[in-house]
């Protein structure tokens, strides 16, 4: 499930490239459901996930939460509300030892959007190879960034990992930039076949 927020804005959720995680979970050979936050966010995400506990009888929502007790203590209120329960497995964890995860296991991660000293223009599309980390480390430690980006320091997308049947190949794309923080815009991606390991 992904939820559509306004704009770039927003305090509660991800939004470069939001539209895109349909292709994603197809790589995974998931189904989706979107959800448009709308005006007031969080009455929009609790609508949505009424509706899907309506349709699909869910019954629990997972979520990345790191460390963002603003976006936690909102969707843990809103599942008490619905009666759903409210995991968030990453919560509080080492952000060095969650993108060690991450690098061990082989995902494959772009840099989607940036806001904060330090990220400038040029990261933006840019896959975050064992160099990239190494420098987002020495700037987390150099200007306060949260290291797996939970402030909304930088936005990733994830193009291929263990559990993608297929990669999300990028064809096209475009910064958004206003001289000290962006985005980047995927304008066309497909997803292309991985041969077996």
């Amino acid at each position: 499930m992904s939820v559509l927020p306004k704009g770039v804005e927003s305090l509660m959720f991800h939004f470069p490239n939001v539209r895109w995680t349909k292709i994603q979970a197809e790589a995974m050979g998931l189904p989706h459901r979107t959800i448009e936050a709308g005006q007031d966010e969080v009455l929009g995400l609790q609508e949505g996930l009424d509706e899907t506990r309506e349709a699909l009888g869910i019954d629990g929502v997972v979520t990345g939460a790191v460390a963002s007790d603003y976006q936690k203590s909102r969707i843990d209120q809103i599942c008490e509300t619905l009666g759903l329960k409210s995991l968030a497995p990453l919560w509080h964890k080492d952000p060095k030892i969650l993108v060690n995860d991450l690098k061990v296991a082989g995902f494959k991660i772009i840099l989607s959007g940036v806001g904060a000293a330090g990220l400038d223009e040029s990261w933006l599309g840019q896959e975050l190879t064992d160099e990239r980390w190494s420098t987002l480390e020495k700037l987390s430690k150099k200007h306060g960034i949260h290291l797996t980006g939970e402030g909304g320091e930088y936005e990733t997308f994830v193009f291929d990992a263990p559990h993608f049947m297929d990669r999300v190949s990028i064809k096209k794309t475009h910064n958004k930039w206003d001289g000290q923080s962006g985005y980047l815009v995927i304008e066309q991606a497909s997803l292309q076949h991985k041969l077996a390991n």
